[in-house]
């Protein structure tokens, strides 16, 4: 049998190889695709790998250094693993967004067109406390445990609570003008209450409630859904009517109780 040495470009080669493996827990596709692998260099067995995050402040980098570490770690010759953070420039975001949403054009709400094969439903109720809210949570957690692929606009603007439930506690991550949504459960999320300080009431009505909502739909980067939940408020007021005219192929789930 022949022994073939490892050398450090046959060891670099394989970490690049290796970290095509680590998913971006937000976007969830590899790093490799998305332009955050800076760098890599194995040299006497060291690897030095260069990672550059979507945002300075990005709330992940922690989970994506473990990954990385571990993913590079798990080459054979890799005896120590340095990971070097970094921050995407303006260009690299750029292309990111050109990547993600595949134009450079503006941002449309994917889930209206007629291409669309993602199931929208409106969870809805003519009275507040009938646990719509809950069931929102539930369904998109058990869809999501079936192998779907979920998530959940809360749009009940004056009584959020989806965050809450699903244990989301940081907002989505801001690459320019576009929205990376948390995920808890394998659940995307994205809610009024992420960008509202504790305890400040919202006083938003009609126009203002319609263009949340749109943004909510366009601007936040979804992904391919299977299902998309929306948590509405109780009734048939502003809310309701916007997603009639944003989502007009969407369902409606009306929660009720006996009385």
């Amino acid at each position: 049998m022949v022994v073939v040495p490892l050398t450090d470009d046959s060891l670099t080669e394989a970490v690049r190889a290796a970290l095509a493996s680590v998913m971006d827990p937000e976007i969830r596709r590899p790093i490799t695709e998305l332009g955050m692998v800076r760098s890599v260099q194995v040299t006497d067995g060291r690897a030095v790998v260069g990672l550059d995050l979507t945002t300075s402040g990005c709330p992940l980098k922690d989970t994506l250094t473990r990954d990385v570490t571990a993913a590079a770690s798990g080459v054979d010759g890799v005896t120590d693993v340095a990971v070097e953070l970094g921050v995407m420039s303006a260009e690299q975001r750029a292309e990111l967004r050109r990547l993600l949403r595949g134009t450079d054009a503006e941002p449309t709400i994917p889930f209206a067109q007629a291409s669309s094969l993602t199931k929208v439903f409106a969870i809805a109720s003519g009275k507040g406390g009938v646990g719509k809210s809950s069931i929102t949570a539930n369904l998109a957690v058990a869809m999501a445990a079936d192998g779907l692929r979920v998530g959940v606009v809360d749009a009940d603007i004056y009584g959020f609570s989806i965050p809450r439930m699903l244990g989301v506690d940081r907002p989505p991550t801001k690459v320019d003008d576009m929205l990376l949504p948390p995920v808890a459960h394998d659940v995307k999320v994205v809610s009024i209450g992420m960008f509202v300080p504790p305890g400040q009431p919202v006083v938003w009505r009609g126009p203002m409630l319609h263009r949340a909502l749109q943004q909510f739909l366009a601007d936040v980067f979804w992904g391919d859904l299977d299902v998309l939940l929306l948590d509405l408020p109780p009734g048939t007021g502003d809310i309701a009517i916007s997603v009639a005219q944003l989502l007009p192929g969407s369902q409606i789930v009306v929660v009720t109780t006996p009385q």
